[in-house]
């Protein structure tokens, strides 16, 4: 069971990369209508259960994770599709898909859940379909914290 799991995954990121790679460059390629500012991919998993961001609500996430790629559109306006995924030690939980629009405002410090520091302290606070607000940097780049063993979070801002 396991190395057939592994093997989807394996097909699954085969797949993802050769999509990556057949896009054109930049935003524009989703669309010029939107008027897309930014493309944002963040991935935050948490399999760590005595660190305290992935204590069980409300103190923490809970075990999981989630995985999201956003489009930042102009007029304070975008797209997000994703999955969150939560579980617990005994093997038991699920996942959920993530998908539809997104509202977004821009600010000088971040007025969400922010894992990252801007360099130029400006941020996209992005409201995604379940309420909960997220605060990504507008700078464009790779962030990566991995603050305990179990725990991961990654987000890349690009044009």
């Amino acid at each position: 069971m396991r190395i057939v799991r592994l093997r989807l995954l394996f097909a699954a990121a085969v797949l993802a990369a050769s999509a990556l790679a057949a896009t054109s460059g930049g935003v524009a390629a989703y669309g010029r209508a939107d008027q897309p500012l930014a493309q944002i991919e963040f991935s935050g998993n948490c399999n760590n259960p005595s660190f305290p961001l992935c204590f069980a609500p409300p103190q923490g996430f809970g075990l999981g994770g989630i995985w999201l790629w956003i489009e930042v559109d102009a007029g304070g306006t975008g797209d997000v599709a994703g999955a969150g995924c939560e579980h617990d030690r005994a093997g038991h939980g699920g996942a959920g898909s993530i998908k539809g629009e997104i509202s977004w405002w821009p600010s000088v410090g971040p007025e969400g859940v922010a894992f990252f520091v801007d360099p130029n302290n400006l941020y996209y606070n992005v409201v995604i379909p379940d309420g909960t607000p997220f605060a990504f940097p507008q700078t464009q780049g790779h962030y990566s914290f991995q603050p305990a063993p179990g725990v991961t979070i990654q987000l890349q801002i690009a044009p």
